[in-house]
């Protein structure tokens, strides 16, 4: 369910989720109760969203701190053997028709509209109430024995039909079989002895999901061992996913856990300021058209999206802006940023900045749909990829920090100008960067791969002004397998002082069989061949290149590309190059370069 903020009114209904109601200031509020997706069952009106004061950080809702942040104090408590399934367990959750509700029926589409839990007539105070299809994650730590609970139709609809299904660790423990409205409520029960995560699957029996609301009734761990509670919650609190419909300054928690529909959705024009906050989610975490959209000292984090075919979701998904500004964010696990088509004005300002975040392995997996990724299948993902944004004047993307790890991420070209371009006298600046790692979904065998750090001029363009007019410049690029920044086609661009490192292996020493070349200056798309050309005077200078590559017992260097050397008056000037002495350690020693150069420039990255 969406919390849509409307234009005008100030009035957050009950069952809405966490909503900003601001045109000026942020609007912080929570309240734990039955919904475990919504996360409120609060009404709370506000005469006018431009005449209230916003609550402090300190301000309570229903006895939880309206901050919900803050350092945990672990406590070791003795539990007894037998303990409910609790929602403080819960690492996600997906409903079929509205949000998962705790100690409530599935209700309707709204949080905390459900019903006493009821099978065949007997009440339970206590279990989740959800609409097939559905998935339940909880941890369990390997700390219990046996899983129960009484599972069936609740009696809040005359029909449906469903099976439970019981999983951990990617095992299948128990089914129910096919359960209809009219059966009695049966007992399911589990061996969960040495699992970490127990996930409980609730699916339609292969008929539709008409009336499939379901209930895990009174779901009990026995036989557990003491395990460590926190004094307080010990997970932010998050409200469901968010629509905005109105300019202002936005700050709180947000999450979707459905991969088809994003954490929060901007259908406005009007400047919308994200800052301060926490998105996560199995889809897009921001998506928005027409937009002009600042978003700062913002921490993204994408989940598995639990459903086979899809990838990660982007952290920003824009198509047709006006204005971007994404600063001193930190992006976890994401599909990064995509940027399509630029509407906005030169003279008001309007561009497209990206600066001083920190990025944590972008990926492009494809999930398997039962909790992890394919090592083949995936869809692409790049840090920051500019699409037919175009002739754009004070266009910037610097300062960030991306760190790509083997095996846990997928990106194709770090950073990707595809059909996009600067103009002569303001190219898109792209410029002291840190970039570290780019590998396929199995970087150690796969020798197949055609990402990298820095992409310039992709894509075929007939309009020599299209493509092109980019200032790469002081960016270190580390280890991203294909190459490490190149130019593939496009005017008038300019590649300088860039350093470009490699030692051709893997973190643990095992060379990287997809390895290639450290810079390239290529014509791929023929666009000389063009009238008017679409291809000439880039310029590749004074960058330092070390790119080692490993064949079994041969190793080489392959610092270099230029087959467009002297095309349409493009030209490669002084290039260093350190052969093969580039080694796992140099890669360690660049990175602290990077961390130097910071403290030197003042510069702080990610959230603040």
């Amino acid at each position: 369910m969406s919390a849509v903020l409307p234009p005008l009114s100030g009035r957050l209904d009950a069952g809405q989720g966490e909503a900003v109601c601001s045109r000026s200031f942020p609007v912080r509020i929570r309240s734990v109760q039955h919904s475990l997706l919504a996360f409120t069952t609060l009404a709370l009106t506000l005469a006018s969203c431009a005449s209230v004061s916003a609550p402090t950080n300190t301000d309570a809702v229903s006895g939880v701190q309206a901050s919900g942040s803050g350092s945990l104090t672990a406590q070791s408590l003795p539990s007894p053997s037998s303990q409910p399934l609790a929602p403080q367990q819960l690492l996600s959750a997906t409903s079929g028709w509205g949000p998962v509700e705790y100690d409530l029926s599935n209700g309707e589409q709204a949080a905390a509209d459900g019903r006493t839990l009821s099978l065949g007539g007997q009440t339970y105070g206590r279990g989740y109430g959800v609409h097939a299809p559905s998935s339940l994650v909880f941890s369990v730590g390997e700390q219990c024995q046996t899983f129960s609970a009484d599972v069936g139709v609740d009696d809040e609809v005359s029909g449906g039909s469903v099976t439970f299904q019981v999983w951990a660790d990617g095992q299948l423990l128990a089914d129910s079989g096919l359960l209809r409205g009219t059966d009695a409520a049966r007992r399911l029960t589990a061996n969960v002895a040495g699992k970490k995560q127990l996930k409980l699957v609730v699916t339609s029996a292969g008929d539709g999901p008409s009336q499939d609301h379901a209930d895990w009734a009174a779901p009990t761990l026995q036989g557990c061992a003491p395990v460590a509670v926190s004094s307080t919650e010990s997970k932010e609190v998050f409200g469901g996913p968010l629509v905005i419909t109105r300019g202002g300054t936005y700050s709180g928690n947000w999450e979707s856990l459905d991969s088809s529909v994003p954490a929060v959705r901007i259908r406005t024009s009007e400047p919308v300021v994200i800052e301060n906050s926490l998105i996560r989610g199995r889809g897009t975490l921001i998506q928005g058209f027409h937009t002009r959209l600042t978003v700062r000292n913002t921490r993204g984090t994408s989940l598995n999206p639990e459903f086979a075919g899809r990838s990660p979701g982007r952290f920003a998904n824009l198509e047709e802006v006006y204005d971007v500004h994404l600063e001193n964010n930190l992006l976890e696990g994401t599909g990064g940023i995509y940027v399509r088509h630029y509407l906005g004005n030169a003279a008001l300002g309007e561009t497209i900045t990206v600066v001083k975040n920190v990025v944590k392995n972008i990926d492009g997996r494809q999930s398997n749909g039962n909790g992890g990724y394919s090592d083949k299948a995936f869809n692409w993902a790049q840090f920051v990829q500019l699409n037919d944004v175009t002739r754009i004047a004070g266009a910037e993307i610097a300062w960030n920090q991306v760190v790509n790890e083997p095996g846990k991420s997928r990106v194709e070209d770090n950073i990707n100008l595809f059909v996009s371009s600067g103009t002569p006298n303001s190219p898109i600046k792209i410029h002291d960067n840190y970039i570290q790692g780019a590998y396929n979904a199995a970087p150690a065998t796969d020798d197949k791969f055609s990402g990298g750090g820095i992409l310039i001029g992709d894509g075929k363009v007939s309009d020599p002004t299209r493509n092109g007019y980019a200032h790469v410049y002081r960016n270190q690029v580390v280890s991203t397998t294909n190459y490490g920044i190149a130019i593939a086609g496009g005017m008038g661009s300019l590649l300088e002082n860039n350093r470009v490192l490699s030692s051709g292996r893997l973190p643990d020493g095992s060379p990287v069989p997809a390895q290639n070349v450290g810079m390239y200056l290529w014509d791929a798309q023929r666009g000389s061949a063009l009238s008017p050309s679409t291809f000439g005077n880039n310029i590749v200078r004074y960058n330092t290149i070390g790119w080692t590559r490993v064949r079994g017992n041969v190793v080489d260097g392959n610092p270099y590309w230029w087959p467009a050397k002297g095309l349409n008056g493009s030209t490669t000037i002084s290039t260093t190059v350190l052969g093969t002495s580039v080694t796992l350690e140099t890669e360690r020693q660049e990175f602290q370069r990077w961390q130097d150069k910071l403290a030197q420039a003042g510069i702080r990255i990610g959230t603040q």
